[in-house]
């Protein structure tokens, strides 16, 4: 992959100097790299020399979890960040240089004075690949419980039904931990998906038992089976 000239632009003294575990990448109004951080090239495998200057859509390459191509020239995420307009965090799969696969999630904001000319478009690239691989076993393991579920409680004449109250509806966020429930995580491992503290994330699990009116994890992933909240 040979590198393009591009006029590289200086970021913030504080972006070249972190010592974060997350990779940080920039690219200009035209979506060309300008900034390619030591954890970016662990993380995807290439060497700055190799990317700056290109077209971030030509190196990143994303897809979603449906294979569609996500990373394009115009992208909606850049221009939302030119024009000052927050744009949540999200998840997209990426091709790494040695052709493996990863999942990344992305936050994006913009660096630069408008007086001293254009601003960067700052990428900010964290491994979320361990998550999204546990949901997807999750989501599979989910299926199956669902199927047992049918077959052994759902004939005719059960008298097992269900409960006739308004179903609880949950949160982004406890959707997240109840998915985490069911794929077998502790207390420890959810924190670290999730990015918060265990004890947060054991008040989260608190909060979603109370809310489903069950005694225990295990409870609280069949009720949701039974109930389609997963």
């Amino acid at each position: 992959m040979a590198a393009r000239k591009a006029e590289i632009q200086p970021l913030s003294p504080w972006f070249t100097r972190a010592k974060t575990a997350d990779g940080v990448f920039a690219v200009d109004t035209e979506q060309r790299i300008t900034f390619w951080s030591p954890t970016a090239q662990q993380l995807m495998g290439y060497e700055a020399s190799e990317v700056l200057g290109l077209p971030c859509q030509e190196v990143i390459g994303g897809r979603d979890a449906r294979n569609h191509r996500f990373c394009r020239r115009k992208c909606p995420i850049i221009e939302s960040a030119r024009r000052g307009r927050s744009t949540p965090n999200y998840d997209v799969r990426v091709q790494t240089k040695e052709g493996g696969e990863a999942w990344v999630n992305m936050s994006t904001l913009v660096v630069g004075n408008k007086s001293e000319g254009p601003p960067s478009v700052v990428h900010l690239v964290r491994d979320v690949t361990q998550r999204r691989r546990l949901e997807e076993r999750a989501e599979k393991a989910m299926m199956v419980l669902k199927q047992y579920l049918m077959e052994d409680g759902t004939g005719e004449g059960d008298s097992q039904e269900p409960s006739p109250t308004p179903q609880p509806q949950l949160t982004r966020r406890e959707q997240e931990v109840l998915r985490l429930l069911a794929a077998g995580l502790n207390t420890g491992q959810m924190a670290g998906s999730l990015g918060v503290s265990p004890i947060t994330a054991r008040n989260h699990i608190t909060s979603l038992l109370t809310k489903l009116g069950v005694e225990n994890r295990l409870q609280a992933v069949l009720y949701a089976s039974h109930h389609r909240l997963v």
